[in-house]
This record gives C-alpha cells, sequence and structure tokens, in this order.
C-alpha cells in the first residue's frame, strides 16, 4: 500500500511540475516575464543544474534587464544550450565589456552552420564589439563647461560660436522621401570653401565647392577616404585648413552616427583615414556636429542618447590639444566616464568674445598663475586692481592664443613640406613658411609688450595704494 502512494505521489508530483513549466512556457510567450521568473525560480530550486530550466530563467531575467542574474544562468546554460553566447555578448556589449561580448559572439557564431542567415549581421555586432574593446582603453577624460536640451530641428543655433571659426548653416530635407535628414553647410572663414552634405543613391555624402569669383564651383565629393555607402554628414574644417571633423554611420561607427577626425594630406592629394575619436563623445546613439574652438579651448558636439526622438543635447566643453585618459583600473568609472554620466565641470560658462567687454569678462573667468612682482602673484585675472592693467592683460592673453594657433599652423607647413615631392608645391609651401615664420616673430614681439604693458600698470597702481 506504501508502494502505491508514493508511485501516484511521485506521478503527481512530475504532472504539476510539468504542469508549471508549461504554464511558465505560456506566460513567457506573452511577454509576463516577470510571472514566468518566478516559476522558473522554484523549479530551480528543485533542479539548480538543469540546463533549459536555466536558460529559460536566464531569459526572463534578460527581458527584465536583471543582467547579473543573466549572465550567471546563461553561463550554466552555455554548455547545452549555444544561444546562451548569444544574449551574453548582446548583455557584455550593452554593459561596454567589449572584451567579453568580442569572445561570446565568437564562440555563438562557431556553432552556426556557415550558411545561416544570420552571420552576416553577427560579423557586424561582433566588429563592432572588437572596436568597443579598442576604444574603451583610452576614454578620454574631459571637462564638460555646459549643456542643454534643444530641439532637434533648429538644434545648431544654439551653438554660439564666432564668426572668426567659418559660418555653418542647417536645413532639413527628406531622403527617399521618407525620412527628414540634416544638411549642413559649413563655409571658411575666408568664405573661400564650402563643405556640405547632400544626398545621393539614398545616402548623404559629403561634398565640396570653391569660390570663383563672384560664383560657387560644381560640387565634388570630398574623398573616398571619407564618403562610404553608409551616410556621411555635418562636416567642420578647423582654421588650420587640413583638419575635418564629421559623422559617419558606416562600419566603424559603435552604432547610429559616430564622430570621425580626419587630415588632409598634401603628399596624396586625399585625406587620411578618418579616424573614430572615441568615448565619451561616441556611443550607441547618434553623435553628431563636432566644432572646435582652438583659440578659445573651446568645443561642442551633440547627441541624442538618452533624449526623445526631437530632442538632443548638446555638450559645451574645454578643447585640450594635450589629452587626458581615464584609468583602465577602476572598469566603474571608466563606464561611467565613456557613457558621460561621469565628468569633470567647471563653472566657466563664457562664450567666444565678440567684443573688448566681452573678453574682459572671460578672461575673469579664467585660472592661471599672474606674476605681477616679486611679492605679487595672481591665481584669478578678476585679482586685478588696476581696470587699465586688467585690460592689457585681457588682449596679452588673447595675443597668446593666436600666437599657439599661428605656430600650430606653422607645424602643420612643415609637416606638409616634408611630405611635398612636386617642386613648385615646395617652393609654395616654403614662401608659407618663412612668412609665418616673420609674423610670429611680431606676434612674440606684441605679445612680450602687452605682459610689460599689464605688470607696469598694475604696478603703478598698487605702489599709490
Amino acid at each position: 500500500m506504501k508502494r502505491k502512494f508514493l508511485i501516484v505521489f511521485f506521478f503527481f508530483t512530475t504532472l504539476v511540475s510539468a504542469q508549471t513549466a508549461s504554464q511558465a512556457e505560456s506566460l513567457f510567450n506573452n511577454k509576463k516575464y516577470s510571472e514566468a521568473k518566478s516559476i522558473y525560480e522554484n523549479l530551480l530550486r528543485k533542479k539548480p543544474n538543469d540546463f533549459l530550466l536555466n536558460y529559460k530563467y536566464a531569459r526572463c531575467c534578460y527581458e527584465l534587464k536583471n543582467d547579473e542574474l543573466a549572465i550567471k544562468h546563461f553561463e550554466i546554460a552555455a554548455p547545452k544550450f549555444s544561444q546562451s553566447n548569444f544574449y551574453l555578448a548582446e548583455i557584455y556589449y550593452n554593459n561596454y565589456n567589449f572584451e567579453l561580448a568580442s569572445q561570446a559572439y565568437k564562440i555563438y557564431i562557431s556553432n552556426l552552420d556557415s550558411l545561416d542567415k544570420q552571420i552576416t549581421g553577427l560579423n557586424k555586432k561582433l566588429k563592432n564589439a572588437e572596436l568597443g574593446a579598442k576604444l574603451i582603453r583610452r576614454v578620454e577624460d574631459i571637462t564638460i563647461i555646459d549643456s542643454i536640451i534643444v530641439n532637434k530641428i533648429d538644434f545648431l543655433k544654439f551653438y554660439k560660436i564666432g564668426k572668426e571659426l567659418g559660418s555653418i548653416e542647417q536645413k532639413r530635407f527628406k531622403l527617399n522621401n521618407r525620412q527628414v535628414v540634416d544638411k549642413i553647410s559649413f563655409t571658411t572663414q575666408r568664405n573661400d570653401r564650402m563643405f556640405f552634405s547632400d544626398s545621393i543613391h539614398n545616402n548623404t555624402d559629403i561634398f565640396s565647392s570653391i569660390k570663383l569669383l563672384n560664383e560657387w564651383s560644381l560640387p565634388i565629393s570630398i574623398s573616398s577616404k571619407i564618403n562610404t555607402d553608409a551616410n556621411e554628414n555635418y562636416p567642420f574644417l578647423l582654421l588650420d585648413g587640413i583638419t575635418m571633423y564629421f559623422a559617419s554611420d558606416g562600419v566603424n561607427s559603435l552604432g547610429g552616427y559616430d564622430i570621425f577626425v580626419t587630415k588632409y594630406s598634401s603628399v596624396t592629394q586625399d585625406y587620411l583615414q578618418p579616424e573614430n575619436i572615441g568615448f565619451p563623445f561616441n556611443s550607441f546613439a547618434n553623435d553628431y556636429m563636432m566644432i572646435v574652438d582652438e583659440q578659445n579651448n573651446l568645443a561642442w558636439f551633440a547627441t541624442d542618447r538618452n533624449q526623445p526622438s526631437t530632442k538632443v543635447i548638446i555638450y559645451k566643453f574645454v578643447f585640450n590639444e594635450t589629452k587626458t585618459y581615464v584609468s583602465n583600473d577602476d572598469f566603474v568609472n571608466l563606464k561611467q566616464t565613456a557613457l558621460l554620466k561621469s565628468y569633470k565641470k567647471t563653472l566657466d560658462k563664457s562664450i567666444v568674445p565678440t567684443n573688448e567687454d566681452n573678453k574682459i569678462t572671460a578672461f575673469l573667468k579664467n585660472e592661471s598663475k599672474i606674476i605681477i612682482n616679486d611679492s605679487t602673484i595672481y591665481n584669478k585675472p578678476n585679482e586685478f586692481k588696476s581696470k587699465e592693467a586688467l585690460k592689457s592683460y585681457a588682449e596679452y592673453s588673447e595675443f597668446a592664443s593666436n600666437l599657439k594657433l599661428q605656430q600650430k599652423e606653422l607645424q602643420n607647413l612643415r609637416y606638409q613640406y616634408g611630405n611635398i615631392e612636386n617642386t613648385e608645391s615646395i617652393k609654395q609651401i616654403s614662401d608659407k613658411i618663412l612668412e609665418k615664420e616673420q609674423y610670429l616673430i611680431k606676434l612674440e614681439i606684441a605679445k612680450n609688450q602687452k605682459e610689460i604693458i599689464y605688470i607696469n600698470e598694475e604696478n603703478k597702481y598698487l605702489q599709490k595704494r
């Protein structure tokens, strides 16, 4: 009788267990992941090493964004359910663990039939993971000055840049008669060259045009190194005339538009292979329209990460020629910085100066050591006592910024000179170098004179007190 009872009990328990698993499957198929998860959790208490139950439970955790639990149970299920490696790769990738994502994608792809239609898309994911693994090693540590959320349709008007950088215009047009995209036109400060985006073959590319007397030359594609089968847009040329920033959603993008930089080579008469500028500027979302003001050490870029479809956020940050990078030792901080959830911030919200008063106001907020005499050293310009001295210091600082920019232009000219083979071009660059060197001498003298003036004016004022 006892044996009969045990058989009946075992049969009943098995039936209930089967019904419970069936209920969980039904709940999962109806996207009731939380309820399905609870049932699978109970079943796992009885069979903690069951591959199928671990896989199903992990899938519920994955859908509920509980990445830590999902990883744990996918790893248990992986030996029997190769699909686990796909989900592990997705979780790792979305959490910026790109090395682990690459490994998981490779394992999953290796278990597929060579003719499987998934492979093309998976290889793209693998390439993105490998790119992310490369970029995450050098996350730039930037200082944010300001950020503002604006409407995407007219975001460019919120870039407060000076005319000395050139002029830039935003228009909108329909691509493929469906998608509305930006058409960006950038004209150099000399008004002699124009770079703009337009559509061709159902994609956007970047074109250039040169001013010929009173009209512009016919547009030509800027370069096959820049324009690809994907979309290229948002061009901006630095004052050096050779460095260009633009955005592309091509094969070397992490997702959506990424910001790239390239330089024009006088040797090849073409642009160099563009480079993805990495984190924190780029993300899985759309990141674009990098504008750099080297004279004032300022820069801007836009991104729609974590924004509604109609909005973008514009970041204004301190642009430094010498880059500093976040330590790789602290992955949590590295990831937060890459995501722009953690960054240094300054209260300096000054815009590019447009007149004398604005220049002084901007310099008041700068921090630097200013030696007046052996016993008087200022940490900030607003410590000046003499208005005349402060005015001269502002002029001195402007000369110093211009000198820095001209020195960089001279460096670029010397680089071009060293890589030119054409005799006529060598003569032209040589003349430009000599002209630039003479200008730098005059600029250095003017800067030193302004330094003497502001020191003398401040000392006179202090002696009178």
